[in-house]
């Protein structure tokens, strides 16, 4: 029963590199500005996400069958866990820590462009009142300065 639960394991840890591999073309992508690859990588997300949760399930319920649980610090406890066993499961642990680390760095990424663009939008609408607001939630001049056309013709 433990080389079923080593080959669960094995399959889980590729699924999280799988999906630790998709975080990083996501952020390559999000560097790029390339919109239609995160749209793609998107898809591609959800199916790894899908995968790992059904590796996952399968890995739990094995794990049950052998009396083994996760415990404190992410380390398998319960009965005798063999050296192949706790091998593959810190494979599990180190690409699992792997892909929160790069979706958290997504994150502070997506959040840090967020922020940029909403003070830029606050800039170009001068404060956001309007009597000097510049550009309208259209995107479209509200003050024309003085009449004066910057376009030719």
């Amino acid at each position: 029963m433990s080389q079923t639960l080593i080959q669960t394991l094995k399959f889980e840890a590729d699924a999280i590199a799988a999906f630790g591999r998709a975080l990083a073309d996501e952020r390559d992508a999000i560097r790029r500005q390339d919109f239609q690859a995160l749209s793609e990588l998107l898809d591609k997300k959800m199916e790894l996400a899908q995968e790992l949760t059904r590796a996952t399930a399968a890995r739990e319920a094995q794990m049950i069958a052998l009396g083994l649980r996760v415990g404190a610090g992410g380390l398998l406890v319960g009965g005798m866990v063999e050296a192949a066993v706790a091998e593959a499961w810190r494979k599990v642990v180190f690409f699992a820590h792997k892909a929160k680390d790069a979706n958290e760095l997504n994150g502070a990424i997506v959040d840090a462009h967020l922020t940029f663009t909403q003070e830029a939008i606050q800039v170009l609408r001068q404060g956001g009142t309007p009597p000097n607001e510049m550009y309208g939630r259209d995107g479209r001049a509200q003050n024309a300065a003085g009449g004066v056309s910057l376009a030719a013709g």
